[in-house]
């Protein structure tokens, strides 16, 4: 009885509320509940063999998982940027009609399950993902890049900072200073701090973005797989530790994809460098998060500028920055966590 006054009956009588694509409309007396639950469930099973069938390119070494067929039939704009839309928007309509559903007030103490904050920040990181992904096609489609064959920044830099802004002010309206998805996830400290510096390194890929849509298929495969892995332990068909381990093979995954495409544009010790530092600075430091990220931005740009983003530009220094930022996160998940 205090579970359910406390966190909602939804995380109590899991066995009741097991409802999935098949549920007989029996268990779902109104019609806005048939209607949202079947079109949540629709646009889930869509979103889930999207992901699956770009992985599945991706693993079978179709350059940007397919997505470069969207730029090479000749057709009109029109034609592709249908297609385009075609194959986002559910998507976005995934996150949005997940609103219909009630939930309890507080997050559970497990952390592994939906909570109000948390949908609206999955929201703002999904729109940060589709973005990004525009952004990136619409480069591949017209071949916006710089003299030097790299891609502006400061589209991808905006919509990082402006998204971390909206999610301080989601998490301020449910008066917490801050987003702590992970930091408050029931799961060992080490994997905390080494999910959390995960989180890092795809913050700076975004910087990093170019005209490759892949790797924000990754972003959005962690965001909206999450969110599914949660739904799934709210509904008891998975322990807390099958959650915490589905969550850490779609981050695995997300950075398998995230590397290979830092070493095809050579970029691979720099982007790691800058996630390593990032990572040790903000969770073992505390440095101001706005500050830091400035930083990169403008370390980012000046590399670019002087035509020198690139690690065949610091072959001899690089690697052994690379290699020491590794030490120094493994040795400060160490400090932390004992």
């Amino acid at each position: 009885a205090i579970l359910c006054n406390r966190y909602g009956s939804n995380d109590v009588t899991m066995a009741s509320s097991r409802r999935t694509l098949l549920t007989s409309a029996a268990k779902l007396p109104t019609a806005f509940d048939y209607w949202s639950h079947r079109l949540h469930a629709s646009l889930g099973l869509y979103v889930f063999s999207h992901l699956m069938y770009r992985y599945y390119l991706f693993f079978t070494h179709h350059r940007d998982m397919g997505f470069d067929a969207l730029t090479s039939s000749g057709d009109e704009d029109t034609t592709e940027a249908t297609i385009f839309v075609m194959l986002f928007v559910p998507h976005l309509l995934l996150q949005l009609s997940g609103f219909a559903f009630s939930l309890p007030n507080k997050r559970h103490p497990d952390g592994n399950r939906i909570w109000p904050q948390y949908r609206w920040e999955a929201l703002v990181f999904c729109a940060r993902c589709l973005s990004l992904s525009f952004i990136a096609w619409r480069r591949k489609m017209n071949n916006w890049k710089l003299e030097d064959g790299s891609c502006s920044i400061v589209p991808a830099a905006f919509c990082v900072v402006f998204t971390m802004i909206l999610a301080d002010q989601i998490a301020k309206s449910y008066g917490t200073k801050k987003s702590r998805t992970i930091r408050d996830l029931k799961a060992p400290q080490w994997s905390q701090y080494l999910m959390s510096s995960a989180q890092f390194h795809a913050t700076v890929h975004c910087i990093l973005i170019s005209d490759t849509l892949s790797v924000q298929i990754a972003a959005l495969t962690v965001v909206q797989l999450s969110a599914f892995g949660m739904t799934m332990r709210r509904k008891g068909f998975i322990s807390q530790k099958e959650g915490v381990f589905l969550y850490a093979l779609v981050l695995l995954e997300g950075m398998i994809v995230i590397f290979d495409d830092l070493m095809r544009r050579s970029i691979f010790n720099l982007a790691l460098f800058l996630g390593n530092s990032t990572a040790v600075l903000r969770m073992y430091f505390g440095m101001n998060k706005y500050l830091m990220w400035s930083g990169v931005v403008a370390i980012v740009l000046f590399l670019q500028r002087k035509g020198i983003l690139s690690d065949d530009a610091f072959s001899d220094s690089l690697p052994l920055l690379n290699y020491a930022s590794w030490l120094l996160l493994v040795s400060t998940c160490y400090w932390k966590c004992r």
